[in-house]
């Protein structure tokens, strides 16, 4: 944890995946005070037409971002977290900010496991330690 997850129409050029991926990490360590190894990213490309939402016009391609967090953090800073997701990620898919939606679900550290442990609760130092 975290993981970041994105959902996109696709396909995308590998450089494009990475340069996402790198830039939502270093996003999440700033925003959510934590080190840049902790989050994880995954880009599903799920095909033309297979993501979308109806908007005023008919049907409209989104990329829909689904963040699971350890709890702890400020709703300002999921705000300011989402914010910058859709700002990386609009430009890089060719989509409106207004189409990348965010959605966070908010775990306790017993319910993420990592390196042989759970990860335990989040708190302001880990920031300092980035």
């Amino acid at each position: 944890m975290p993981y970041l997850q994105l959902d996109t129409t696709g396909p995308l050029a590998p450089a494009i995946k990475q340069e996402i991926m790198t830039r939502l990490c270093r996003l999440y360590a700033e925003v959510m005070q934590t080190q840049t190894w902790r989050p994880n990213v995954a880009i599903r490309e799920l095909g033309a037409g297979n993501i979308g939402r109806l908007g005023a016009g008919g049907l409209e391609p989104v990329a829909m971002v689904l963040a699971e967090i350890r709890r702890g953090r400020s709703a300002d800073d999921r705000l300011k977290l989402a914010r910058g997701i859709a700002e990386i990620c609009a430009p890089l898919l060719g989509l409106p900010p207004e189409r990348v939606l965010v959605e966070f679900t908010v775990h306790s550290g017993d319910e993420m496991y990592r390196e042989g442990k759970w990860v335990g609760e989040w708190n302001p130092a880990e920031g300092k330690a980035a």
